[in-house]
């Protein structure tokens, strides 16, 4: 049976999802502030929405619903799970829990999440001035990476070893966080893995080893997911990402199915 599927971000990524979910006969509705999404070209309708304006998408999203399509899941598959838990949330269909989304889009919050959970992740702390990022630097040297609060992917995370300024990185990173707040972290330069899993009954299923299978539910259990995708980031056995999306193609049947109920 076709149904109507939201998809909020139109990345690359996006326009594979695009493409998979019309291939399945299902419409596609794909949402983005840019007019140029590579995903546009696979949609049926494009709604211009900025996605790290989870209240915008969310708008946009209830009025396409209510005036054109009645829209019957949301998928993300880009750092911008609170949009679309806030258009599930809003509209009353299968997705992350609200709460759960709030938590998981802020990296100071899943961080104290992760510490009470007894989840390793890299040693991290909020700053307000650039001085304050010149002392980080004092104590730890340049291995650090200064990004926004928000839990955005690589958007506005800047390798401090790399920077000329440390006080312009200060302001760039802050310029592109919707709260103006600003963290650093140490980064590591271990191998850093990718895994990529569904999280079932709280448990993680993917083709792993158990320990990354173990630090993968552990970290979602630290968040309050027990049921959908999840992107993770592991190096030198700690965490240093996490995401409530989808990542890659092994796993889209999966989400759109979840996501279409």
């Amino acid at each position: 049976m076709s149904k109507t599927l939201l998809i909020v971000s139109g990345g690359e990524g996006a326009a594979l999802a695009a493409q998979h979910a019309r291939a399945l006969g299902h419409t596609v509705v794909v949402s983005d502030s840019d007019p140029q999404a590579p995903a546009f070209a696979f949609a049926d309708s494009c709604l211009i929405a900025d996605a790290h304006g989870a209240v915008e998408t969310a708008a946009a999203a209830e009025r396409y619903s209510r005036k054109i399509r009645r829209i019957d899941g949301v998928l993300c598959l880009a750092d911008y799970v609170l949009a679309a838990a806030m258009v599930s949330d809003r509209l009353r269909l299968p997705g992350l829990p609200l709460h759960v989304a709030e938590l998981a889009s802020d990296r100071l919050a899943i961080r104290k999440a992760f510490l009470s959970a007894g989840v390793t992740a890299p040693w991290h702390a909020e700053i307000s001035t650039p001085q304050e990022l010149q002392r980080v630097m004092i104590a730890r040297g340049k291995a650090v990476a200064i990004m926004p609060v928000e839990n955005m992917g690589a958007h506005g995370r800047q390798m401090m070893a790399q920077a000329e300024d440390a006080a312009a990185a200060f302001h760039a990173a802050r310029e592109a966080s919707p709260s103006q707040r600003v963290m650093v972290e140490q980064w590591l330069e271990e191998p850093r893995l990718e895994l990529a899993c569904w999280i079932q009954d709280g448990a993680c299923q993917m083709d792993a080893d158990s320990n990354a299978k173990d630090m993968a539910s552990r970290a979602a259990s630290a968040l309050g997911i027990s049921e959908g995708p999840l992107t993770l980031q592991i190096a030198a056995q700690q965490v240093t990402g996490i995401a409530a999306r989808v990542s890659g193609e092994a796993l889209l049947d999966k989400a759109i199915a979840s996501a279409l109920g």
